[in-house]
């Protein structure tokens, strides 16, 4: 079963040796997407024929239920390029560890058009590892990621962040790998029957070598839950999303206000404070999405300074991950 889009195509493959499907007869024919898909669904009876018949029908019978569905001719429709990839670069990741990486690195990639680089998740193979990078300009994350095949092969590529959240979705929890394979303006991703090809982002990707702090006037070490259920809570009355983080001797302390609604505070406690006290305010709605994203139990928050951004680094995964979120300057 292959469909495709602009930037995607998506290629399911029975194995052969499936006992739950059986190949009476070859043929092939496109249908609509849609009503085939709220067909299948509404279907009760475990067992579905699929039967074409002449002038291109398409009939789908299961139990009592009979439906026949006007196709079109494969002919015209674009295959999978499978030659095009031939000559690229390959790596392989573990499924778990690559839909983990989704999750937590294209969460901050860009949904502006103005700048279509900072929509996508940079990929940087170098020395068997993978760098997966995603930017919208005030936040930003980073991973990296071992390659399983030891090719050596080196690579930088951008990959559409909508697309890595449909793959991630397809992807199975079963602790196999997914094979990456990058050749002219796509990439591949096969893993267990399925195949996808996604185009690429021309252009490149900004460094991010002079962003991130080469050091820090604080550290603090606080507990994901609770900071996210804080940040959460205070961020309900934080106007423009803007909450204010006040660091002092052992505690964090959280604020926010809405002019004529009110204003909130709530204390986490710090498991471990090295340096400086500091306060400075962030986009709640944003750290948010880093906290709830992020896999991990403790969390280490480093200070550089008011007009430099915050670092929030997992502190208890084997997984080299690193995020960024830039401060809002406010009167106070």
């Amino acid at each position: 079963m292959t469909a495709s889009n602009i930037s995607m195509t998506i290629q399911y493959k029975i194995p052969q040796d499936d006992v739950s499907t059986i190949v009476q007869r070859a043929g092939a024919v496109v249908i609509p997407a849609r009503y085939f898909y709220d067909v299948i669904r509404k279907l009760n009876n475990d067992v579905v024929v699929l039967e074409l018949k002449d002038k291109l029908i398409l009939t789908v019978m299961s139990g009592g239920s009979r439906v026949s569905l006007c196709g079109m001719d494969p002919n015209e429709f674009p295959s999978i390029n499978n030659g095009e990839l031939y000559s690229c670069k390959r790596m392989q990741i573990n499924n778990l560890i690559f839909r983990s990486a989704i999750k937590q690195v294209a969460i901050v990639a860009s949904t502006s058009e103005t700048r279509p680089v900072l929509m996508g998740v940079s990929f940087e193979c170098d020395n068997n590892s993978l760098n997966m990078i995603a930017t919208d300009g005030i936040r930003l994350a980073s991973q990296t990621l071992h390659n399983q095949n030891n090719s050596n092969d080196n690579f930088k590529a951008i990959i559409p962040a909508k697309n890595l959240f449909e793959i991630s979705k397809m992807l199975n929890d079963d602790d196999i790998t997914t094979e990456i394979e990058v050749s002219g303006n796509r990439i591949q991703f096969k893993a267990n029957g399925l195949k996808v090809q996604s185009a690429l982002i021309e252009g490149t990707f900004p460094s991010i070598k002079n962003v991130v702090p080469k050091s820090y006037l604080c550290e603090i070490l606080v507990n994901r839950i609770g900071f996210l259920q804080a940040v959460e809570c205070v961020t309900v009355l934080a106007s423009e999303s803007i909450i204010q983080l006040v660091v002092g001797p052992n505690k964090l302390k959280l604020l926010s206000s809405t002019a004529e609604i009110g204003d909130i505070e709530n204390e986490v406690p710090l498991m471990e404070m090295l340096g400086d006290e500091f306060n400075i305010s962030l986009n709640g709605k944003f750290l948010i999405d880093i906290l709830r994203n992020c896999d991990c139990t403790n969390l280490r928050i480093k200070y550089a300074g008011k007009n430099n951004p915050i670092a929030v680094l997992p502190i208890d995964s084997d997984i080299s991950t690193l995020f960024l979120i830039t401060p809002i300057r406010t009167h106070n």
